[in-house]
């Protein structure tokens, strides 16, 4: 069986989606942005480079982040014996960028590559505990301040802010969300700046708004992180 190349979906700041239920098992690969779920076993924060098992039937709700969010879905693959793949909802930890770097064109090809990035996707998703655990307060806050404003926001000051010094910060963070303070700051950079182009925004005025120097720079963070320049990477979602 050939599965059909990701979908890239744009959904708008704040969206709001009702309890729903999904009639096919599927895959979905945060891009940038996010949301909140809410589903039968309660809530969930769904952040860029995660991963989503998404069963048959599958019964939740949605809000999405203040900048929206860009999701890669895709359908679950078919086992040879026809038995389920996906049984249970679960979310991945962050992936990797190597990971991220090597699958996501393979996801947006398709085909028979598509297939096994898929295959690999899923078993990136099992390979670990989830690293999304409920964190220290002030640690949740140090996270939103970066997701909010990831250009106009250092580091240094947001561990002074917390009463922590700097290595501290980078130590706590790293246990808690699976990365370093300054990587996260610039994912949510490219988070940002691709939210912004779905909604419309030229390149640069996007990477400016983020806190990339230039166009230049958001280029070269997209490549680093997607193996993709923004451009092509959004021309999926048109």
């Amino acid at each position: 069986m050939i599965a059909s190349a990701a979908r890239l979906k744009r959904y708008a700041p704040g969206l709001r989606q009702p309890v729903h239920a999904h009639g096919e098992a599927h895959l979905s690969l945060v891009l940038a942005g996010g949301f909140e779920e809410t589903d039968f076993s309660g809530d969930c924060l769904a952040v860029a480079g995660v991963v989503g098992l998404r069963p048959q039937g599958l019964r939740h709700a949605v809000r999405f982040a203040d900048v929206g969010a860009l999701v890669l879905t895709f359908a679950s693959p078919a086992r040879g014996d026809g038995g389920v793949v996906i049984a249970d909802p679960a979310w991945s930890p962050v992936l990797a960028r190597r990971h991220l770097r090597r699958l996501v064109p393979l996801l947006l090809e398709g085909g028979e590559q598509g297939v096994e990035a898929v295959w690999d996707l899923l078993a990136l998703c099992h390979a670990g505990g989830d690293d999304r655990a409920c964190p220290d307060p002030w640690l949740r806050t140090v996270r939103q301040r970066l997701v909010e404003a990831p250009g106009q926001t250092r580091l240094t000051d947001l561990a002074h802010a917390a009463g922590r010094h700097r290595v501290h910060l980078g130590r706590a963070f790293l246990a808690a969300f699976g990365e370093t303070p300054s990587a996260f700051r610039r994912r949510a950079m490219l988070d940002r700046a691709l939210c912004l182009t779905a909604q419309g925004l030229t390149a640069v005025l996007a990477a400016v708004d983020a806190g990339f120097s230039d166009q230049s720079h958001f280029n070269r963070a997209c490549r680093d992180l997607y193996g993709l320049p923004p451009v092509r990477l959004m021309a999926r979602a048109a």
